[in-house]
């Protein structure tokens, strides 16, 4: 289960929050990738994805996702309440 979480963790570090990944993502144009690319902006999709490729077994690519998306909501949602402030 850990290497599930550690997962999850790491495809939100790439999708979003690793600052070096997104200058690098920011500089080889990956926002003008044509639509077929955008599971590669997804955390829910990039975590299925993933999973299946280090799994290879649907359940645990299903929760990868759903970590992903989660770890993605819980730090959007800290994120905005830290604004509030």
């Amino acid at each position: 289960m850990i290497n599930v979480i550690g997962l999850a963790v790491l495809v939100n570090l790439f999708v979003h929050w690793f600052k070096p990944i997104q200058w690098v993502k920011d500089k080889i144009g990956w926002h003008k990738l044509p639509d077929m690319f955008m599971f590669l902006n997804c955390t829910k999709c990039l975590g299925l994805w993933t999973g299946l490729a280090v799994f290879h077994d649907l359940f645990l690519a299903a929760v990868t996702s759903l970590l992903s998306f989660l770890i993605d909501y819980v730090i959007y949602y800290i994120d905005v309440k830290r604004n509030e402030l």
